[in-house]
């Protein structure tokens, strides 16, 4: 009988051990299955009891054990599917089967006493391994660690499969890991009940699971991919998945995709790459997805490449952009604005071949699309067998086709050629070919600190003019009066610093003598204008003028300027002036190079520019300088927005920069009088609008508003030397720097007094970092022939001798 006890609580305490033990297994077998919506819920795994103890009663025959501890197991896992074995040893000791053992009948009392007489047997050598399984599980949890690897010895030597089972557990329990291994492992080998092996690996698993949950909580991937080749069971796999799962629950997406990977799920790997906000996760997220041959994953695929298409185009990356299209077209078929956009992005790094198949493919899902038609009429232009296929093909591109033979210069501003061509309005506006006289008066002031920073000019004109054939002429008599600050007693001036009161010419009244023609053709301007003066003046007069080209493409405009001008910043760059005792002249600055200009409108409404210039300057007994500056613009046409009486209003920001590589802004000899910074740098926003063309008056009003930063260099005052020997040749300007804001407004207008007679004028004001400048002027003109309106090309500053291009 005491065999039999001690056998019994073995058992049970094996069972209790398994029990406390339910939470780490849990743990392991945790998965995650409802990610996304096309998943579906997989059904949830189920924990199975540990029958070690139960087997153990029916094996003793203690059948009022047996049954209670399978009453206790169905209640405490209520979808525990009996196994048939079990069912059947349970009848067979309960005896509802055919020739089962009867139970046991208990012996009388009197047999009892009698047996408690009889002599103890001697002590069995497993006793204490019997003794520690009757304690309760608080007990064998307090037990030392000394007293439990004496406890595994002695388990090694007796070689019982209940005992390696009790100090397997046992050894879990203390956290004796390599020894609870082994002893689970010689249990296995041992066993030779299925349960018992069950519960072994049981055993096995409990300890892989506190190591994967170490190397988990270490982020220990080497280790865990080392556990997971070495399992054969699947077990590693379950638990590393339903942390993966957990981590990503956790939104911790490092991880959960590390752990993905190691057990090549791909489904987790996309989710937790997908949740990342990194540009590398989201690429590896899109390799996943394209390289998978699922149903979702090639949906996932598609939807990545139209991303990316976009994505591309946007930043201008038209190649990929391109690719990424096709290879969506590929996947499945594209939608219209895909396929459109791969027609977008080939016309911007002009592959026409592709861009007109991609709009071709447009259109003839969409005939009466304008806008693609047009494309494919632009990126044609020149190929005039493809316009005619697609004429036959697309109606929309026969109607723009034949628009585009009518088409006149009225929206290039090319009214001389508009007039010529007979076009209603250029011709009710103004009769250009007629006569023409005309009269002037302006006015330039520019003021600045005390002395030479002040400057006034004041001009008066008269003209005559008329058109020939494709040409617009006019020849015009200037006479001019230029007036100048004094320096002051100290200033640096000619050779030298004045010590007393200058006493030289600040003021000179010159003439000089302009011509100028214009030429236009349908894409197609040409300028060039000629003059001839200030006869008078300290240096001699020099000839000056300009040739300007404009080409107009289907939307982008080139021009280009060749120039040779005065520097109209003060008396000394414009005219030249005299030193100090108005024995030797100096100055007049001519400024030669060439400017360009390039339009384009990326866009209904949206047009880009950019302007840049290089120049050489050079004056008498003035240092050689040069010159550059750049400009960009975008703007946006808003007049449509606003008013029905407008031609246009753009708005946009602006980035200038301007530099100079000397420092000549002084006016000793050497130095040219002019404003020449090392960095003049603004950025801002500017507005320009103009009422509608041939009405009987036109306004146009321009203004910007920018930060500047101005640098200027501390080069010499004497860069050519020649100074008197008492003045210092090594004395400089002085480096200064300075940041403010900067600006300017222009107002210009004409009005048609009657059918010959027109009044026209401006007027305008600037600043910036250290200048402020004021200018105005009018013009009455004369013109035989009858006119009703106005025409935007003859407001003042529109001449391209004033704005620098022929448009």
């Amino acid at each position: 009988m005491k065999t039999r006890f001690t056998r019994t609580s073995l058992y049970l305490a094996l069972g209790a051990l398994a029990t406390s033990l339910v939470s780490v297994q849990a743990y392991g077998q945790a998965k995650t299955t409802y990610k996304e919506k096309d998943l579906g819920i997989l059904p949830a795994q189920q924990d199975q009891p540990d029958l070690t103890g139960l087997w153990y009663h029916i094996n003793e025959r203690q059948i009022q054990q047996a049954n209670e501890e399978f009453t206790r197991l169905k209640a405490r896992y209520p979808t525990w599917q009996v196994p048939q074995e079990v069912e059947t040893e349970l009848n067979r000791i309960n005896g509802r089967l055919k020739g089962t053992i009867k139970p046991v009948v208990s012996a009388p009392r009197e047999s009892l006493q009698a047996l408690k007489k009889q002599p103890d047997k001697p002590a069995s050598k497993a006793l204490p391994l019997e003794q520690f399984a009757q304690l309760t599980p608080k007990a064998r949890a307090n037990t030392s660690k000394q007293k439990v690897e004496t406890l595994i010895a002695l388990s090694n030597q007796i070689k019982r499969t209940d005992f390696y089972l009790l100090m397997g557990w046992t050894a879990i329990d203390k956290g004796m890991l390599e020894m609870a291994t082994q002893q689970f492992s010689q249990a296995q080998q041992s066993a030779v009940r299925d349960i018992d092996k069950q519960s072994a690996q049981q055993g096995l698993n409990s300890v892989t699971g506190i190591k994967l949950q170490q190397a988990l909580s270490l982020r220990d991937t080497t280790t865990l991919e080392q556990f997971l080749k070495s399992d054969n069971s699947g077990y590693v796999k379950e638990v590393l998945q339903g942390a993966a799962w957990q981590q990503y629950d956790l939104k911790n997406y490092d991880f959960a995709d590390a752990l993905f990977s190691l057990v090549n799920d791909n489904e987790g790997r996309y989710l937790s790459l997908s949740a990342q906000s990194s540009d590398m996760a989201k690429q590896s997220a899109f390799d996943l997805a394209c390289s998978v041959d699922t149903e979702a994953f090639i949906r996932r695929c598609a939807d990545g490449l139209a991303s990316r298409q976009a994505q591309f185009y946007d930043t201008r990356r038209y190649k990929q952009s391109i690719e990424s299209g096709e290879a969506l077209a590929r996947l499945r078929p594209l939608s219209v604005d895909e396929q459109a956009l791969i027609g977008w992005a080939a016309k911007e790094i002009q592959d026409t071949t592709t861009a007109t198949a991609a709009f071709e493919r447009v259109l003839a899902k969409t005939p009466t699309d304008a806008v693609i038609a047009n494309e494919l009429v632009t990126i044609n232009q020149d190929d005039e067998a493809t316009l005619n296929r697609l004429a036959l093909r697309y109606s929309a591109v026969k109607s723009i086709l034949q628009e585009r033979t009518t088409r006149n210069a009225w929206p290039r501003k090319q009214f001389w050629l508009a007039y010529q061509n007979r076009d209603a309005r250029g011709v009710t506006a103004q009769t250009k070919d007629g006569l023409s006289a005309v009269y002037g008066i302006n006015t330039r002031s520019r003021s600045g600190s005390e002395g030479l920073g002040n400057f006034d000019v004041l001009s008066q004109y008269i003209g005559i003019g008329s058109g020939y054939e494709n040409w617009l002429w006019q020849v015009s008599l200037d006479y001019k009066q230029f007036y100048s600050g004094s320096p002051q007693v100290g200033d640096w001036f000619g050779n030298d610093q004045l010590s007393g009161a200058f006493s030289g010419i600040s003021g000179f009244e010159d003439k000089g003598l302009r011509a100028e023609a214009h030429y236009q053709a349908p894409d197609f301007n040409f300028y060039a204008n000629l003059e001839y003066a200030m006869f008078d003046q300290p240096v001699g007069a020099k000839v000056t003028g300009q040739i300007s080209a404009t080409k107009f493409l289907t939307s982008t405009t080139v021009a280009a300027t060749l120039f040779r001008k005065a520097k109209e910043d003060s008396l000394l760059s414009q005219t030249g002036t005299f030193n100090a005792d108005h024995a030797k002249p100096w100055g007049y600055v001519i400024e030669s190079g060439i400017r360009g200009l390039v339009a384009h409108a990326v866009a209904d409404n949206w047009s880009v520019a950019g302007t840049a210039q290089v120049s050489r300057l050079e004056g008498e007994q003035v240092a050689d300088n040069s010159a550059l500056s750049l400009r960009s613009d975008v703007s946006y046409d808003i007049a449509t927005m606003i008013s029905p009486m407008l031609d246009y209003w753009r708005v946009g920001p602006f980035l200038s920069y301007t530099s100079y590589d000397k420092n000549l802004s002084g006016f000793t000899v050497g130095n040219g009088g002019y404003f020449s910074p090392s960095q003049f740098v603004s950025i801002g926003g500017y507005s320009e609008l103009l009422t509608l063309e041939a009405l009987n008056w036109q306004v146009k009003l321009r203004s910007s508003l920018a930060l500047s930063r101005v640098e200027q260099d501390d080069d010499l005052r004497f860069p050519i030397g020649g100074a008197f020997p008492t003045a210092d040749e090594n004395a400089t300007l002085g480096e200064s720097s300075d940041t403010g804001l900067s600006g300017n407004f222009m107002a210009e207008g004409q009005y048609r007094i009657n059918h010959n007679w027109i009044v026209a004028g401006y007027i305008g004001k600037a600043f910036a970092v250290e200048y402020q400048a004021f200018e105005a002027g009018i013009q009455i003109r004369w013109r035989e022939g009858r006119g009703a309106g106005v025409t935007s090309d003859e407001l003042l500053l529109s001449s391209p001798r004033l704005s620098g291009f022929a448009l």
